[in-house]
């Protein structure tokens, strides 16, 4: 009966898509008119989203706890510019999102997300930041999972980069960056705050690279929630060296190499250190298909524990593939990997002390069919899989947490409209 209720309403979701498409397209004979005002050097866009989506395993769970379920997720929002793309310019985005989960109602939610982002040149000097405040409700899994339980959190980030042309070859730049996750009060999640400096300079090597050099330091700070821990804040610091631009006719891109240690600031002070990576490549493989590689490599306090250090590597693969000649259709294959190793701490409890170090591995592939008919409507038919494994050097301190291994599997169907 159950069953027969799900493939109603996954019907029901691809209607509903349908429908608000053909409803847009009806309004007009052009009905992206509609969708961008202008006035004085101001432009407002309304922008609405929505999504169904089926997915295995709702909570994140292992055995029993894997439940099936569709979760339904619209997104209406707007954007207000103010001055010309490629110019000097101001631009906020306000997203809402109302999701509805057909068989576990009592994990409905409702988020708010919001983004400024600044772009300013005078002479020499280039100013560009975003900054980002997102209210947060939903399910988490990886090495943040909580079982059953809907988290709500705010999450804030600020990142600006000023930079000065000392001469046509040579510029300086100061990058400030600040992030921080603030969870309910109800879960054992730290709550996080960093502040990070990036002190640099580059130089144009070719008509077509740059070179570069940087330093930084940063600090964290955590608070506890449901769980008291004897918080500690760390320092990091270290630099980079590396080249960005074209490298030849089909590879672009950047990658750096550097050097990053992190301690806690506690008389007891744990500290690690790693060789920092980063690598963004783009290789245009034919005029039909590109591909995408990203892997970062840096040092971050646990989400569980107090000075402990997790060693963390990233690496996304993409490849786009256009359909046809008209331009509209792609299909995307995205490959995601996160590994982190969280170093030796020791945790009392029960009377014993028991070391928490351990390892998490994620891996995530997808496959996505894009449809863009008009630059104001886009459609995305989606499968991803992931999966996700914990490893504990002391298997007593598999029980101080709530994050288990799991695997999952998503189908998906979003309809995007607005510019």
């Amino acid at each position: 009966m159950r069953h027969r209720g799900n493939q109603g309403a996954l019907r029901a979701a691809w209607i509903g898509c349908a429908l608000t498409a053909s409803g847009v397209a009806g309004l007009a004979q052009n009905p992206g008119e509609y969708l961008s005002y202008s006035w004085k050097g101001v432009a407002f866009q309304p922008q609405f989203d929505t999504t169904a989506l089926f997915t295995d395993n709702l909570f994140y769970g292992a055995g029993a706890t894997r439940v099936s379920d569709f979760v339904f997720t619209v997104s209406p929002g707007f954007r207000l510019q103010y001055g010309r793309d490629g110019e000097n310019q101001i631009a906020f985005e306000y997203m809402h999102d109302e999701t509805v989960v057909l068989d576990h109602s009592d994990f409905n939610s409702r988020q708010n997300r919001l983004d400024l982002t600044v772009r300013y040149v005078q002479g020499r000097l280039r100013l560009e930041g975003k900054d980002s405040v997102q209210f947060l409700s939903s399910l988490l899994g990886g090495s943040v999972g909580t079982l059953g339980q809907l988290v709500d959190r705010v999450l804030q980030s600020d990142d600006y980069r000023l930079t000065y042309d000392w001469t046509e070859k040579t510029d300086f730049y100061l990058r400030g960056s600040h992030t921080a996750a603030d969870y309910d009060k109800r879960t054992f999640l730290l709550d996080q705050r960093t502040l990070e400096g990036t002190l640099g300079t580059s130089y144009q090597w070719t008509p077509k690279t740059r070179l570069t050099v940087d330093g930084f330091y940063g600090a964290t700070s955590i608070a506890a929630n449901a769980v008291p821990v004897a918080a500690s804040d760390s320092r990091f610091y270290g630099g980079y060296v590396g080249i960005r631009g074209s490298f030849t006719p089909k590879l672009s891109g950047s990658a750096r190499v550097g050097y990053e240690q992190r301690s806690f600031v506690s008389g007891d002070s744990v500290s690690a250190s790693t060789p920092a990576l980063s690598f963004d490549l783009a290789y245009q493989l034919t005029p039909m298909t590109s591909m995408t590689l990203r892997y970062d490599r840096r040092t971050f306090p646990s989400p569980q524990f107090a000075s402990q250090i997790s060693i963390s590597d990233s690496v996304i693969f993409q490849v786009n593939q256009l359909v046809g000649t008209s331009g509209r259709w792609l299909v995307r294959g995205t490959v995601r990997y996160n590994h982190n190793d969280l170093s030796s701490t020791s945790v009392a409890s029960g009377g014993q002390t028991i070391d928490v170090q351990r390892t998490d591995t994620l891996m995530a592939a997808g496959v996505a069919l894009i449809y863009q008919p008009q630059p104001w409507l886009g459609c995305i038919a989606a499968y991803d899989f992931e999966n996700f494994d914990i490893s504990f050097a002391n298997q007593a301190a598999s029980g101080l947490l709530q994050v288990v291994s799991y695997h999952n599997n998503r189908l998906s169907l979003s309809v995007a409209i607005g510019f």
